[in-house]
């Protein structure tokens, strides 16, 4: 049986958002300066400039920037 990478598992975790939010919203960028970003929102910014980000991480990869998404989300749902 194969490990789950951090992109599949930050992908498990959108679609259990969507569940409960179908408007909810899943990002993977890139850009020079920051390199890989990953965010789960409630909504797109441009349907609501005041939506939640819900998950959020950077790295040098994807994997690096799901694996900073998860410990992020991991902290914050731990009461």
């Amino acid at each position: 049986m194969t490990e789950q990478t951090n992109l599949s598992k930050v992908l498990a975790i959108h679609e259990f958002l969507l569940l409960s939010n179908p408007y909810c919203y899943f990002e993977l960028a890139y850009t020079r300066t920051t390199e890989w970003m990953v965010w789960i929102c409630t909504k797109p910014h441009e349907v609501d400039p005041n939506r939640k980000v819900l998950l959020r991480g950077q790295g040098s990869t994807p994997e690096e920037a799901c694996e900073n998404a998860l410990n992020n989300y991991d902290q914050e749902q731990t009461p």
